[in-house]
């Protein structure tokens, strides 16, 4: 992965030298520490090319992007400006712009600065970003004004273009990339490759396809749904899930969802579904997601009620057994007493020679000793009469302990399946760190080392990732993705629902917690209303952290978001007072924009109300 992103920092090397002012050396040393992601230094040096040069815009754009990833847009929008004031038609500037308008929630402003890189270079790699982020703001609010102005300028942009050659960049969905190098293709072609071509072809186009904007993709969206039934292939369907939700149409989300509450698919695989509903996740579909929640639930504790019954049937069988077994063991006991005697007699007869019998002439029986009683030789009849009871007793013994082998074989696999019900009984709550969709902290995104200017975490046409990796305690694959899936709608929820889910997630809760989401349960909770986690929320505030860790500012933007919540119903000085400090002091723009937003909601608050939890 490292040589990759050496890749992906190499080539927008040189496409900066291409498109804009001179490298001076600043500003090479400065984009070497922001591959680094050694953001002060890089700041460093671009602020002496600054002094140095006034006049080369990239100082001052570079600038911006130290800002931007350091989540303080005021300061980039600053800088991203005073570069285009001295390089206006600049298309990268104008998107560095745009992304910071969005990530200060000035939509319009951010939109209009998108439509300037398309309609001035459209057939560009920026133009491709901008498409990408005027769709997203498009899913959701369709009917702003500024959304149907970008609908009409959309027909005169050139269409069908996205990007050949990929490269797999960190946090995506594994099998799916995101482009680098510009090369005309039409849907129609890949759409083609992916009916009739090879594994290979098909694998290729299913990726190539998230590339194009969800314009481009929806005349399409039939034949992918149509293939999804026949594709075996399953990275190929799972690219095909995101590519279906991209579309961010109303029946590409019922598609989906068709997937979620579809019993034959994977959680795997309804993991993938969600990332492509998160495409236009919205308050109409909270309602589904709890049903989901509540079914997953449900179908859990059904499980163990069957498995219970089940284990109850089990043991009975297993008594049976244990007792046909116990009777086998007994009579192969007498048999092989039986067995036994007929040998000692036999061994006795031996002794008086072979065809040794009471009155032949000339054999004398043997001398017993004194105090014994003197043992007849017996006659033939009798010796073959005992050696054909032998042999009887012998097949008898045989077919015994074959019969106890199967009882023990039985009793086996009774056993393997007692110990599989009884699995269902218990409870596997996660010790370690688990995938969750990452939705509740990618409202804003951050510059990643090596990317091209303006480029976000989760870079142009990337589908939605996932955080961490899963872990628990001897639980099985499918068991940890039907955990992630659960986590990850209580997550959404939270965002998107209502105080009156909280007991579905509750419930779900007690099916699915990990010791790593504890905290994040806690939020859930809280921005649906219910406060009990809101010590361990505030000491979280007060923690150590990294402000460059991108995911912890807007974790932390949500907390205090709760906590204004909070106090505009309860009254504590001190919370009110660590708002106002985070207003004032913390290094993070996000922060302070949801502290300041908090503080309105306490100044408007009842005056005398007394301190509690809720």
């Amino acid at each position: 992965m490292k040589n990759k992103m050496t890749l992906l920092f190499t080539l927008f090397f040189l496409y900066g030298i291409i498109f804009a002012a001179e490298l001076t050396e600043n500003i090479k040393k400065g984009m070497m520490k922001m591959a680094m992601n050694r953001l002060d230094d890089a700041q460093s040096y671009f602020e002496r090319e600054r002094s140095s040069n006034p006049k080369n815009g990239l100082a001052y754009y570079y600038l911006g992007e130290v800002f931007y990833r350091k989540a303080d847009f005021s300061n980039a929008l600053e800088q991203y400006q005073k570069a285009l004031e001295i390089e206006p038609d600049n298309a990268r500037y104008h998107l560095g712009i745009g992304l910071t308008y969005l990530a200060l929630n000035q939509t319009n402003k951010a939109i209009e600065e998108f439509q300037t890189v398309i309609n001035s270079s459209p057939n560009t790699y920026e133009a491709e970003i901008a498409r990408q982020k005027i769709s997203m703001v498009k899913a959701s609010s369709r009917d702003s004004e500024i959304v149907k102005k970008w609908q009409e300028a959309e027909k005169f942009v050139p269409k069908e273009q996205t990007t050949k050659e990929t490269e797999q960049v960190p946090g995506m969905i594994p099998g799916v990339q995101t482009p680098l190098v510009s090369q005309t293709l039409s849907v129609e072609a890949l759409v083609k490759d992916l009916r009739f071509g090879t594994e290979t072809k098909r694998k290729e186009a299913s990726k190539t396809l998230y590339g194009f904007s969800p314009t481009q993709l929806e005349p399409f969206l039939p034949q992918f749904i149509a293939h999804m039934s026949k594709e075996k292939n399953d990275e190929i369907k799972k690219n095909l899930l995101l590519v279906i939700g991209k579309t961010q149409t109303k029946e590409a989300v019922d598609y989906l969802f068709e997937v979620l509450n579809n019993p034959e698919y994977s959680f795997d695989t309804k993991m993938v579904a969600l990332a492509g509903l998160s495409e236009t996740l919205s308050p109409d579909a909270a309602e589904r997601l709890k049903d989901i929640l509540d079914t997953m639930v449900t179908r859990k504790i059904k499980l163990r009620e069957d498995a219970r019954t089940r284990i109850q049937q089990l043991e009975q069988k297993m008594d049976d057994l244990e007792s046909q077994k116990i009777i086998a063991s007994n009579d192969l006991t007498k048999l092989r007493t039986q067995r036994q005697e007929i040998e000692s007699k036999l061994s006795i007869q031996s002794q008086f020679g072979e065809g040794a019998a009471p009155g032949v002439p000339g054999v004398a029986p043997p001398e017993m000793p004194q105090g014994e009683q003197t043992i007849k030789p017996l006659s033939e009849a009798e010796v073959k009469q005992l050696r054909a009871e032998q042999r009887k007793i012998e097949n008898d013994i045989k077919a015994k302990e074959k019969q106890i082998e199967r009882f023990e074989t039985q009793l086996a696999k009774l056993k393997a399946e007692k110990e599989k019900y009884e699995n269902l009984l218990v409870k596997r709550y996660s010790t370690g760190a688990v995938k969750v969709l990452g939705v509740t902290r990618s409202q804003v995104v951050q510059q990643q080392p090596g990317m091209p200017a303006g480029m976000p975490v989760e870079a142009p046409q990337m589908p939605p990732t996932f955080s961490a990796q899963p872990s628990s305690q001897e639980a099985s694959s499918e068991e940890l993705n039907e955990q992630s899936l659960a986590l990850s709608i209580i997550k959404i929820l939270g965002r998107i629902g209502k105080p009156e889910y909280l007991p579905v997630i509750e419930k779900a809760w007690d099916e699915y917690r990990a010791d790593s989401f504890e905290l994040d349960y806690g939020l859930v909770r809280a921005q649906l209303g219910s406060y009990d986690y809101i010590e361990k929320l505030v000491a979280r505030l007060q923690e150590d952290y990294s402000s460059s860790d991108i995911e912890e500012v807007y974790f932390r933007a949500e907390i205090v978001k709760v906590l204004g919540n909070y106090l505009s119903k309860y009254e504590n000085q001190d919370y009110a007072d660590l708002i106002a400090y985070l207003a004032e002091s913390d290094p993070n723009q996000a922060v302070k924009i949801a502290a300041n937003q908090a503080l309105s909601k306490i100044k408007t608050k009842e005056p005398e109300k007394t301190a509690k939890k809720g």
